[in-house]
């Protein structure tokens, strides 16, 4: 699962936002509507983060909204070219979730399931939610992974077995060379 800890509601100059707000961050009062414009973008999200279903947030310790994730797009410069892209930061977009569904009851209002730490983006596993095993290790050895593509050392595995497929790493290097040349532009 993904968890995001927002600070208290900040003005930010729309022109250098992302989305175009006026203020990111949490403030009491607010609507869950308001809480997830203010805060579903932006974020240094890796590639775990591609792969999580939900989203908690959470200010001061607390949880205070869950996202069922629909997308994650990599977020453009407000009022710019939108083939102008920030490096890392993406925008959830999802279904807000209300009482009643299981995620929102768990987590909306109770303590963070994560310790403090100094990057608000951070993931942890809720086998109610994410299973009690992923996906099937893309190495193809069949056992399940407990988050990402391949059970840890496995993604070596995967790579030095095809290359042994090619022959030695210098012909794998010769081979790759042909069927993918590098750019030019480097």
């Amino acid at each position: 699962m993904l968890h995001i800890t927002v600070t208290a509601k900040k003005p930010v100059n729309p022109e250098q936002d992302g989305l175009g707000r006026p203020y990111v961050g949490y403030e009491a009062g607010m609507t869950q509507d308001e809480m997830y414009e203010a805060n579903h973008g932006e974020w240094a999200i890796g590639a775990r983060g591609q792969k999580e279903r939900y989203a908690l947030f959470s200010f001061g310790r607390t949880v205070i909204q869950a996202v069922e994730i629909d997308s994650l797009e990599r977020t453009t410069l407000y009022g710019r070219n939108p083939e102008e892209k920030r490096d890392d930061r993406y925008t959830i977009h999802g279904k807000i979730l209300s009482e009643g569904h299981p995620v929102f009851d768990k987590y909306v209002g109770h303590p963070s399931p994560v310790s403090a730490a100094r990057n608000p983006v951070r993931y942890f596993e809720d086998t109610d939610f994410d299973g009690e095993a992923g996906q099937p290790c893309r190495c193809g050895c069949g056992e399940m992974t407990t988050g990402g593509d391949f059970v840890p050392g496995h993604d070596q595995k995967a790579i030095h077995e095809r290359i042994a497929r090619i022959g030695t790493v210098a012909e794998f290097l010769d081979w790759m060379d042909v069927v993918r040349p590098a750019s030019l532009s480097r």
